[in-house]
C-alpha cells in the first residue's frame, strides 16, 4: 500500500521555538516536553507507515485527515486505511522505556532517570475519539461501512497496568492485524461508491486557525532570539552584508535565509507581519530593504502604505517547510 505523509507543521514550529528561545527562558521546559510528545507521535507514524506499506489490502491510505465534528471542533486522524469492506484507523506512538498505564484520568506515564515523570495523553482515548467522529461523519452521509482501529507502538516497551483488552499492538503486527480483519468482512461498497468516498475523505482537511507558539504557550516574544541563527550552534549571527552573515562561535559564514526568518515569525509570534516588525525581528535598518525582502516571497498582502501587512497559510501555501519565492 502506498503511504505519503508530510512533516507536521506544528512539530516544525516547536523545533523552531526551541532554536529561538533564549537559554534560561522559563518556557523552554514546557516547549521541550511538548516537542518530545509530538516527536513520539510523528516517529511512531513513520515506523507504522513502513508496516502499512507491507500490508496486502486492496485499498488506499489517507494521512492527516481532519474530521469536523462540530463547527470549530476537529478530530485529526493520522492514518486512515479505506477499503470496500471497512475502514481502519491507526494511532501511532513511539514512547521509549518502561511505561505505566494509569486510570482516573487515563494516561501513560514514564519515569525518567532523575526521578521526574513525563505524562503522555492516553492514545486509546484519542483512538476512541477518532472512531466516534468518523462513525458520525459516515452516518450523516448515510454511508454504511464499519470502522476499526488500533494504537501501534513502535518501541519495545515493558508495560505496567495495561488492560488485557487494550487495543494496542507493536507496529510489526500491523500487516497481520489489517489482513486478518479484512478477510473476516464482506464487501460493503461498490467500486463507484468507494471512489466517491475516497474523494470525500481526502477533502476532509478542516484546518483550524493557526495559533502561534508564543500565544499557545504564553511565551513573552522578548524571550526569543532575534535575527539570524547559526545552523550549527543556534547562536545569533552577525551581519557582514545584506546577504552574508558570520557566526563568531563557529567562525563560519552563511547566507541570510529571510524566508526561514519570516516563517519563524508566523510560526512563533503572530499570524501577520508588517515592515516595522520585520525590521525589528531581522535587525534591518532601512524600510526599503525590508520592503524589497517582503516582495521576494509569495505572501498575501492587505492594507496600504505603512498599514500594509503580510501573511501566509501555514497549512496550504508552503512549499514543504519553506515560504515560496516569487518567480
Amino acid at each position: 500500500m502506498k503511504v505519503t505523509r508530510k512533516y507536521p507543521i506544528y512539530l516544525h514550529a516547536l523545533e523552531r521555538a526551541m532554536e529561538r528561545l533564549k537559554e534560561g527562558a522559563p518556557e523552554r521546559e514546557q516547549v521541550r516536553e511538548e516537542l518530545l510528545r509530538q516527536e513520539a507521535g510523528y516517529f511512531g507514524e513513520i515506523a507504522s507507515d513502513k508496516y502499512v506499506r507491507r500490508s496486502r489490502l486492496p485499498g488506499v491510505v489517507l494521512t492527516d485527515i481532519q474530521i469536523e465534528v462540530e463547527p470549530g471542533e476537529v478530530v485529526q486522524i493520522d492514518t486512515l486505511i479505506l477499503t470496500r469492506r471497512g475502514i481502519w484507523l491507526i494511532e501511532s506512538k513511539k514512547y521509549k522505556g518502561a511505561l505505566q498505564y494509569q486510570l482516573s484520568p487515563r494516561r501513560i506515564e514514564r519515569r525518567e532517570r532523575g526521578g521526574s515523570i513525563i505524562v503522555f495523553p492516553c492514545p486509546i482515548i484519542q483512538l476512541e475519539s477518532q472512531i466516534h467522529a468518523l462513525e458520525g461523519w459516515l452516518e450523516k452521509r448515510d454511508i454504511k461501512l464499519p470502522v476499526f482501529g488500533t494504537v501501534a507502538f513502535a518501541s519495545h516497551n515493558v508495560w505496567e497496568g495495561l488492560p488485557d483488552d487494550a487495543p494496542i499492538i507493536p507496529t510489526r503486527e500491523i500487516p497481520l492485524y489489517l489482513e486478518t480483519g479484512y478477510r473476516q468482512l464482506p464487501e460493503q461498497l461498490s467500486m463507484e461508491s468507494f471512489d466517491e468516498l475516497m474523494v470525500l475523505l481526502d477533502q476532509e482537511r478542516h484546518y483550524l486557525q493557526w495559533i502561534p507558539i508564543c500565544k499557545k504557550f504564553s511565551i513573552n516574544p522578548n524571550h526569543l532570539k532575534r535575527g539570524f541563527l547559526c545552523l550549527d550552534c543556534s547562536g545569533t549571527l552577525t551581519r557582514e552584508s545584506e546577504r552574508t552573515l558570520h557566526c563568531k562561535a563557529c567562525d563560519k559564514k552563511s547566507k541570510a535565509d529571510y524566508g526561514q526568518l519570516i516563517l519563524d515569525w508566523f510560526l512563533l509570534v503572530h499570524p501577520t507581519l508588517n515592515n516595522a516588525q520585520l525590521r525589528a525581528f531581522a535587525k534591518i535598518k532601512r524600510k526599503q530593504t525590508a520592503s524589497r525582502i517582503l516582495r521576494r516571497y509569495e505572501l498575501a498582502q492587505s492594507g496600504k502604505s505603512i498599514g500594509t501587512t503580510y501573511t501566509v497559510n501555514l497549512y496550504t501555501e508552503l512549499d514543504g517547510l519553506e515560504i515560496r519565492k516569487r518567480g
